[in-house]
C-alpha cells in the first residue's frame, strides 16, 4: 500500500460567462491589453456542462475523496458549498501573487495549482467540458504509487511549417515552449524497456520512441488525448520550484499568449523522469459538434461504442450565431440529463 492510494481528488476550473461583473473585467481588459488570443470571445462560452461532469465524477469514480472547483468566487447556484466533498477554491486563494488578478487565461490559472493547500497527493486535473463515461477503478490513473500514462514521442514536430498549413495557434505554441523549457533544463531518464515499448503501444509509436531514445535525445512533440489527466502534488511542487520564474511570468498573462507554457509541463516532467506507470488506454473521445445535427450524429457514435471511457464535448460552435449555440446547448443538456439524470449528493 503507498502513502494516499485511497485519497484521489479532482480538480476542475470554471467560470459563469453570464456573471456581469466578470464581463465588465474580461471587457476592460481586452481593450487595454495586446490579446493575440483571437478565440476571446467565444472560448468562454458556457455548453452547462459542469453539472454534469460533476455527476459523472461521483457515479463513476464513487472512490474520490474530494472535488476543487475553481473559479473568480462565482459558482452554480445548485452547488451545496457546504457540503464535504466540494470545496471552492477562488483565484484570491490560488494565486500566489494576487496582484496578477483578475485573469482570463486558463494556463496562467494552472500556473498555480501548487497552491491548493488540502490537495491529495493523488489528484485527477479535467476541464468542465470533459465527462467519465463508466465506472473506473483507482488503477486507471494511480498504480504501484505512479501515474498512470503514455510515453508516445511524435513524429514530426508543430513548428513552422505546421504553422503555415494549420495558422497560429497559442495552445501550439505553448506546448512548444513546454518543450523547449525542458530540453534546456532537463536530461531526459533513460526510460526503462516498458515504459518505451509497452505492448499497449502501437508499433509506429514504438519506432518513434526508439528514434527519440536514440538518436533525437530531444524532444519535438509529445502526443496526448483531452482526457482527465492524474497528477501527483509532489510532481507540481517540484516542477515550481524549478520553473517558478517563468510560471510566474505567465501568471501575469491575463490572456493566452504565444509565450504561455501549459499545465502539460506536469505531465513531460513525470514522463521524463520515468515517474510513471505504462499504458496506453486510448479511451478518449472528443465530440466536436458545431451544430445540432453534428451532435445527433456525434450521439449515435456514441452509443455504437462501448470502450469510451472519457467524452469531451469541444465548443466548435465558433462561427455559428449566439441562437443556433443555445440550441447546440440545450440539445446537450437534454442528452446529458438522460444519461445522468440523479443529482450528485452535493447538488441543492
Amino acid at each position: 500500500m503507498y502513502l494516499d492510494d485511497n485519497n484521489i481528488d479532482f480538480i476542475l476550473p470554471w467560470i459563469d460567462p453570464s456573471d456581469k461583473t466578470w464581463q465588465k473585467e474580461k471587457a476592460y481588459y481586452e481593450r487595454t491589453s495586446n490579446t493575440e488570443d483571437n478565440a476571446s470571445q467565444t472560448r468562454f462560452r458556457d455548453m452547462h456542462t459542469l453539472k454534469y461532469v460533476l455527476r459523472s465524477i461521483e457515479k463513476h469514480c464513487p472512490w474520490y475523496n474530494k472535488i476543487y472547483l475553481i473559479s473568480t468566487g462565482h459558482y452554480p447556484k445548485w452547488l451545496n458549498l457546504s457540503h464535504p466533498k466540494i470545496d471552492l477554491i477562488t483565484h484570491e486563494e490560488l494565486f500566489i501573487d494576487k496582484s496578477n488578478l483578475p485573469v482570463f487565461n486558463s494556463h496562467a490559472i494552472e500556473m498555480n495549482l501548487a497552491n491548493i493547500p488540502q490537495l491529495s497527493e493523488n489528484f485527477i486535473y479535467l476541464n468542465d467540458d470533459t465527462l467519465i463515461w463508466k465506472e473506473l477503478k483507482r488503477d486507471r490513473f494511480f498504480k504501484n504509487g505512479k501515474v498512470v500514462d503514455f510515453f508516445h514521442h511524435g513524429w514530426i514536430p508543430r513548428n513552422k511549417v505546421f504553422t503555415f498549413f494549420k495558422g497560429k495557434d497559442t495552445w501550439v505554441d505553448a506546448l512548444n515552449n513546454n518543450l523547449e523549457l525542458l530540453n534546456n533544463t532537463v536530461v531526459p531518464k533513460q526510460l526503462s524497456t516498458e515504459q518505451l515499448y509497452h505492448p499497449s503501444y502501437g508499433i509506429k509509436h514504438k519506432i518513434s520512441n526508439y528514434l527519440f531514445q536514440n538518436v533525437y535525445k530531444d524532444l519535438f512533440w509529445i502526443n496526448h488525448w483531452h482526457h482527465p489527466q492524474p497528477y501527483k502534488k509532489e510532481t507540481i511542487q517540484k516542477v515550481f520550484e524549478i520553473y517558478k520564474d517563468k510560471m510566474l511570468e505567465v501568471s501575469t498573462h491575463k490572456f493566452r499568449s504565444s509565450s504561455d507554457i501549459t499545465p502539460y509541463l506536469y505531465r513531460y516532467w513525470h514522463l521524463l523522469t520515468g515517474d510513471f506507470e505504462p499504458y496506453f488506454h486510448n479511451d478518449g473521445h472528443v465530440v466536436k459538434a458545431s451544430s445540432l445535427a453534428d451532435l445527433e450524429h456525434s450521439i449515435e457514435k456514441i452509443e455504437e461504442n462501448n470502450t469510451i471511457n472519457f467524452i469531451c464535448f469541444n465548443d466548435q460552435a465558433k462561427n455559428i450565431s449566439d441562437k443556433e449555440f443555445i440550441k447546440l446547448s440545450e440539445g446537450l443538456s437534454l442528452y446529458l440529463e438522460e444519461k445522468f439524470p440523479h443529482k450528485a449528493s452535493f447538488e441543492n
